[in-house]
């Protein structure tokens, strides 16, 4: 009896973390592939600015909430390296954010509370409906630069890419009821 509760001092709490393990390996498994479907379907063209492509996007959420109070944020970016071309267009004689990677496109599902964009947050003053922002503005705004995002993917001037963040809030796992521990899981994918 003493030897049994000796071992199982040690094993139960043992027990315990490789089931908390086994639980979060499973939650951020599902986080990636449904940033990764979200993140393919919008490099496609699919407009998660309308309800449709929304339902779509909770349904697939239906673990993590994907509502203004949920638990869960996805972040939609369009980022182009602007070139001269781009701010001619636009009718400007300077271009400040020549051969930078701006946003040009930003929509949020979620709950923005939960995390902000690794590359920024462009103002909302700039983002018009279905979450485009003029040419005007990306082409001048320095708020619209995706800082950071040279380091992460090199873009040539004129191109572009889709980009999709995902953050979700995993309170419900963690360790021995410590406050915080739960933490989330951060996912992108660039398309």
């Amino acid at each position: 009896m003493i030897e049994l509760a000796l071992a199982l001092t040690i094993a139960f709490p043992l027990l315990l973390g490789v089931g908390a393990i086994g639980i979060r390996l499973s939650r951020t498994l599902q986080a990636t592939q449904l940033t990764r479907d979200v993140a393919h379907m919008y490099a496609l063209g699919a407009d998660f600015s309308l309800t449709g492509a929304q339902a779509i996007a909770r349904t697939l959420s239906r673990d993590y909430n994907l509502s203004a109070t949920g638990r869960a944020v996805l972040m939609f970016s369009k980022i182009a390296k602007i070139q001269q071309i781009d701010c001619d267009a636009a009718g400007l004689h300077t271009c400040p954010n020549l051969n930078l990677p701006v946003f040009t496109q930003r929509i949020v599902m979620g709950n923005p509370a939960q995390r902000t964009s690794q590359f920024g947050t462009p103002p909302p003053a700039y983002v018009g409906s279905g979450g485009n922002i003029a040419a005007v503005d990306y082409c001048q705004r320095t708020a619209l630069v995706a800082t950071g995002f040279n380091a992460v993917l090199a873009l040539s001037a004129g191109q572009s890419t889709t980009l999709v963040e995902g953050y979700f809030a995993m309170p419900d796992i963690n360790f021995l009821g410590f406050p915080n521990s739960g933490g989330g899981y951060y996912v992108r994918f660039l398309f």
